[in-house]
């Protein structure tokens, strides 16, 4: 086998191997497994409120915690008028002891971690429970967060009892039709164990650098 050939295979050969490990860096669970306990966390929102996880959790309120960014194609499209969900799980949850955090850890030079740009997205897109603002990402890197949305469900014990996906369909076109966090929280209200307590977040990668 002349040399041209053997750099021609050996192209072929490591192909996989590096398309293998981008999907392993960038698609992976994280280090968080369900029933671990979930790390706290003091972040201050966009209205300079801080909020502490424990807090939360000591009070008896389940957090679901949105990894979010107001420039991200996949969270926009469970903002619009026309489907609305990430506020209507919250909406009709709204009587249950559920607490609703979002979490922007794009790192905060860049655009999608803007006070201001969040500030007027909140408004636009009717959001009225808090976004956190993790600028240095220490909070997105210890749940193992990389999309946006990726989402995560906390018991009232601080353990993690969801980590994955909001649903079904991994595109930006439309929401799925089996909303995999509505189904856990009815699950865990109604004292049942979730059917699916992990799935594969899907999104844009979270701008940490």
């Amino acid at each position: 086998m002349n040399a041209l050939k053997k750099l021609a295979l050996s192209a072929i050969i490591a192909v996989p191997a590096i398309m293998m490990a981008f999907s392993s860096n960038n698609d992976s669970a994280g280090g968080l497994t369900i029933g671990q306990a979930a790390p706290d966390f003091t972040l201050t929102d966009i209205n300079g409120t801080t909020h502490t996880l424990s807090d939360y959790t000591n009070a008896g309120n389940i957090v679901v915690l949105e990894w979010f960014s107001p420039d991200c194609p996949f969270v926009r499209k469970h903002y619009r008028k026309d489907t609305g969900t990430m506020t209507n799980i919250q909406a009709d949850n709204k009587d249950e002891k559920i607490v609703w955090l979002r979490i922007n850890s794009a790192h905060k030079s860049h655009a999608s971690a803007n006070l201001d740009h969040n500030t007027s997205t909140a408004k636009s897109w009717d959001i009225t429970t808090p976004i956190l603002m993790d600028g240095s990402g220490k909070i997105g890197k210890a749940y193992g967060a990389k999309r946006t949305p990726d989402m995560y469900i906390i018991n009232p014990d601080q353990t993690l009892a969801y980590h994955g996906a909001i649903d079904n369909r991994p595109d930006a076109a439309a929401p799925g039709d089996t909303n995999y966090v509505q189904n856990a929280l009815t699950e865990l209200l109604a004292g049942q164990s979730i059917t699916k307590a992990e799935t594969k977040p899907y999104g844009c990668s979270i701008k940490y650098d």
